[in-house]
């Protein structure tokens, strides 16, 4: 994996993780412009961007996900992802940390019914980052 890609991600998540938190919306031209530039610098990756895209999909259906943007952001991930075994890791993260966050953001904002899962993403990629899923 190409390390600086890493590091952009990482600040990309970072950046509109804030975003997503003040304001309640991104912009898609964002989001699409970075999904096509890390699917266009891991082609070899192509497999994991399908099922990633497939379960963001599923989640999304399932009311796991609030937004387009959340399904953008998994395929995204799911490009830099290197292994079966590392996919399983990201759709496993991805379960327990919208879970713990859906928990918290409930019990601390009760009559909140529109929240930011974004930050739930980079969280997720730090954590895909320092076990080595993603390098």
């Amino acid at each position: 994996m190409i390390s600086w890609l890493i590091g952009i991600v990482g600040m990309f998540l970072l950046i509109v993780s804030i975003i997503d938190i003040k304001t309640r919306s991104i912009p898609s031209i964002l989001l699409t412009g970075m999904l096509f530039v890390v699917a266009f610098l891991t082609p070899t990756h192509l497999w994991f961007g399908i099922i990633g895209f497939i379960i963001a999909y599923l989640m999304f259906e399932a009311d796991f996900f609030s937004g387009i943007a959340d399904i953008k952001v998994m395929t995204m991930l799911s490009f830099m992802i290197g292994t079966i075994n590392w996919m399983f890791a990201l759709i496993i993260l991805t379960l327990l940390f919208g879970f713990v966050w859906k928990v918290l953001i409930k019990w601390r904002f009760k009559k909140m019914k529109d929240y930011a899962f974004l930050p739930v993403f980079f969280f997720i990629y730090l954590a895909l980052t320092i076990l080595g899923g993603i390098r």
